[in-house]
């Protein structure tokens, strides 16, 4: 049974990702094209050239990003031969239109997500079953957690229709916190630098490291060995255009953005003012055992309530949707009675970007097959003639940072979920 699910799982996925175009599988694909040509700081590569060079964008992720796509890449090229060379470096608006290989390249570009999301999918079997006394009802958990992550529209629109290269990042998340519930937390900090490497979010996780941590040594090394690993990646590559590519890029900061202003030029950001009273809580009024010994905090709980403070008080970009889908995966499944508050969460959440007034976010995903999708208007435009779009995705905002507070503030106070 569980084979004729991944079959169809696998088809389904490769269906939406020949369907589906989104404009920045193409911008990677370029960038880290260069890796193959001896490109190894694609940083000060791309500002130097951007002049001579067809697709003018900065390269906005981190070299751990570079490295693999672009060892990916290479493989790629050599298979699809110069045509593909030719498309990559085509930054003409018809340059996806009737283009007779689309649906093969689209294929081949998705296919390492296919991969890791396959394998998020057996991680979150392993999280209900990774037990030495299995019970029928861990055995029926982890299988629904299995088809949920499989079968649910959410992340293979977020993963296929938007090329999301966050992935990698979110896949060894997942194997952190598998680590996380054997109590292993140094293999943990491990995989959450390496996810670090890839995108910085995970960072966020290695306070509540620290308080669950036993001992002294294990405290200092599970903060140590994370963010040695991002600075170890990142060292080589430490440049002005490495900093404003991708280090404090928008995407990067967008976090500490929103703010309250207390004068005199001085704000509160948001974000980080609920992020510190999370980890004050955690560290205060949550139940301890000694100092040295570590405290009994079920780190699940934290890391889903920062994923929905993030959320909350920040103007995301999409793929940042999938960085709490596990998480809720898993929260469905433990606490069933959370499943319409986490399904309506959800709505609320993809509803937001879609209303950006971007059209990669909707009808330029389905410009592979003609020109004319250019001349429909987009939801943002069609919400200008009845009310304010921008207020509207302020209503959902509202609503998405009501719903998170409530789920937040349900499994903080029962504490019942595991680790």
């Amino acid at each position: 049974m569980k084979t004729k699910l991944i079959i169809l799982a696998i088809a389904l996925r490769l269906l939406v990702s020949a369907l589906m175009f989104h404009p920045d599988i193409k911008t990677i694909a370029f960038q880290t094209s260069f890796l193959k040509k001896g490109v190894i700081d694609i940083y000060p590569y791309l500002l130097v050239n951007r002049a001579t060079l067809p697709l003018k964008e900065e390269f906005v992720y981190f070299p751990s990003t570079y490295l693999t796509v672009g060892a990916y890449q290479a493989v790629v090229s050599t298979v699809f031969g110069q045509d593909f060379e030719n498309w990559l470096m085509d930054a003409g608006a018809n340059s996806v239109v009737n283009n007779p290989n689309i649906f093969k390249y689209l294929i081949a570009l998705k296919l390492p997500l296919l991969l890791m999301d396959i394998a998020v999918a057996y991680l979150l079997l392993k999280y209900f079953t990774d037990k030495q006394s299995l019970s029928l009802r861990d055995k029926k958990d982890g299988e629904n957690a299995f088809v949920l992550w499989l079968f649910n529209p959410f992340t293979i629109i977020l993963i296929y229709a938007f090329s999301n290269i966050d992935m990698y990042a979110v896949l060894l998340t997942v194997i952190a916190f598998l680590y996380i519930k054997r109590e292993q937390l140094l293999k943990a900090s491990i995989f959450i630098g390496l996810a670090a490497s890839f995108k910085l979010y995970p960072l966020l996780f290695v306070p509540f490291l620290f308080l669950k941590a036993r001992s002294t040594k294990e405290k200092v090394l599970s903060v140590l060995i994370p963010v040695g690993i991002l600075v170890a990646v990142i060292i080589p590559f430490w440049s002005q255009s490495f900093v404003q590519s991708a280090l404090v890029s928008g995407l990067s900061t967008r976090i500490f953005s929103p703010g309250i202003t207390i004068g005199f030029g001085e704000s509160i950001i948001v974000g980080l003012f609920l992020l510190s009273a999370l980890f004050f809580y955690a560290f205060l009024f949550d139940e301890q055992s000694s100092p040295l010994r570590g405290k009994k905090i079920k780190l699940f709980n934290y890391f889903v309530a920062l994923l929905f403070i993030i959320f909350s008080f920040s103007h995301f970009h999409i793929s940042w949707l999938l960085w709490i889908a596990p998480f809720l995966v898993i929260l469905v499944i433990k606490k069933p009675n959370l499943g319409w508050p986490i399904f309506f969460w959800a709505i609320f959440a993809i509803s937001i970007p879609l209303l950006y007034a971007d059209r990669s976010m909707s009808l330029s995903l389905f410009r592979i097959y003609t020109s004319w999708f250019d001349l429909l208007p987009t939801p943002f435009t069609v919400m200008l003639k009845f009310y304010d779009p921008y207020n509207f995705q302020g209503i959902l905002h509202s609503a998405l940072a009501g719903l998170s507070a409530v789920i937040a503030f349900a499994i903080l106070k029962k504490g019942e979920l595991e680790k």
